[in-house]
This record gives structure tokens, sequence and C-alpha cells, in this order.
């Protein structure tokens, strides 16, 4: 029973430590990092998606792996 209540903490901490990289950027660094691109008004289709936004509302587009 002690090792359970254990992994339990642990698999809390490493849930925890991810939740961070599921937000979406906010700004062109953190667009660069998840791998995005900062658009000038839209995301170019059919390849591109917005999945958060650079500063002044920009989009910030990743491609889509279908």
């Amino acid at each position: 029973m002690k090792i359970f209540s254990l992994f339990v903490a642990v698999l809390l901490l490493v849930l925890q430590g991810t939740l961070g990289f599921m937000r979406a950027p906010s700004n062109d660094v953190q667009c660069k990092q998840a791998g995005g691109t900062c658009s000038t008004d839209h995301c170019p289709l059919p390849k591109m998606r917005s999945f958060g936004h650079c500063t002044q509302g920009v989009p910030c587009c990743r491609t889509v792996y279908e």
C-alpha cells in the first residue's frame, strides 16, 4: 500500500509539470518554442492551423499533419 501512495504522488508531480505544455502560446517567443510561426493576419490553408496568439492578436500558426 505504501508503494501505491508513492506511485500516485510521483504521477501527480509528473502531470503537474506537463500541464504548462498544454497551454496555447501567448507571445512570439512561446510561439517559436512550440514550433510555430507568427503569421501576418491568418494562417495559410490547408496545411497550417492557428493554435495560439503572438503579440497584438496575430495568430501563431503550426503545420498540421493529417
